[in-house]
């Protein structure tokens, strides 16, 4: 994955990553009011009949129009193109340098420099991220969180009622979340791609797509149960004081899950994560390799 210098990597991830997030945003929708349909059933004033992914799909377009299933567009783009731009660049450098301080970087290395770059990547951008998961939630309550008119508006209304603190609300599990995606995806993309280039399979699309299907699915796996525990926390209305109402944290939001809902709870909406994630997985690569082989040869 490494370009021409360091700076275009930055560039080209944040580019690949928006180009992604766009085409396959409807799936990320969906797959979050499927994660919260259970905590809204409880505690969110009503339940929604989301038995699949295609039900959630046709409900959405029957509550809210098509223009539901893009519903957090602006800040989805806002999020990729600086945490996109980041978690790639950063990546890139930490690989680098363990090739120059160790020699070549194993798959062990690669999870490193992912875990670490992805972790932090999400710490500093986790208000956009937030902002992002409460414009896809908005409207399926009757009471709380508050509509948001656009990002400005959300941005000012968790200020006022949260303060600072509140854009910060879930940093932990998104960050863990971030941290286990970037070193499934980045170090098997990386990983799977230099041993088949290693066999004699052509630096081509069809490999780029095999590669990145495989790392989506392993990024999947592995961060689902975070992924639920984030949205379910990002999501959760919050009292003056600014305390959680369903969810004191991260351990209490999975001790109060297993126990109305049992382990499966962790992988609710796996398909449609998947879905979502293995699409934009191959968007992501595809969109990245194609782009910094124009770019670089210029």
């Amino acid at each position: 994955m490494e370009s021409k210098t360091p700076l275009r990597g930055f560039v080209y991830g944040g580019m690949a990553s928006c180009i992604a997030e766009a085409a396959t945003l409807p799936l990320d929708v969906i797959k979050v009011r499927m994660q919260l349909e259970s905590q809204l059933g409880t505690g969110g004033g009503r339940s929604l009949p989301y038995s699949s992914a295609r039900s959630a799909f046709h409900h959405i377009l029957l509550q809210d129009g098509p223009a539901g299933l893009f519903r957090g567009l602006s800040p989805a783009l806002l999020r990729q193109a600086s945490y996109g731009t980041l978690r790639i660049g950063l990546y890139n450098m930490a690989k680098q340098h363990l090739d120059q301080e160790y020699g070549e970087s194993g798959v062990k290395g690669k999870a490193a420099a992912g875990f670490l770059t992805g972790g932090l990547s999400a710490a500093v951008c986790n208000p956009t991220d937030l902002i992002k998961v409460r414009m896809q939630a908005d409207g399926v309550r009757l009471e709380s969180p508050p509509s948001y008119r656009s990002i400005s508006h959300a941005l000012r209304t968790t200020l006022a009622e949260e303060g600072v603190r509140g854009l910060y609300k879930g940093v932990g599990p998104t960050s863990a979340r971030a941290s286990v995606v970037a070193a499934a995806e980045l170090a098997s993309y990386d990983e799977v791609k230099g041993s088949l280039l290693n066999c004699g399979v052509s630096n081509g699309l069809p490999l780029h797509v095999t590669t990145s299907l495989i790392s989506g699915f392993m990024a999947t796996i592995c961060s689902s149960p975070f992924d639920v525990v984030k949205s379910r926390i990002l999501s959760q209305p919050y009292d003056r004081n600014g305390k959680g109402i369903w969810y004191a944290g991260p351990i209490d939001c999975v001790r109060k899950s297993l126990k109305s809902e049992g382990i499966s709870f962790m992988w609710r909406g796996f398909w449609p994560n998947y879905m979502n994630k293995g699409p934009s997985v191959v968007l992501f690569f595809v969109s990245y390799e194609q782009i910094k082989q124009i770019f670089d040869n210029l």
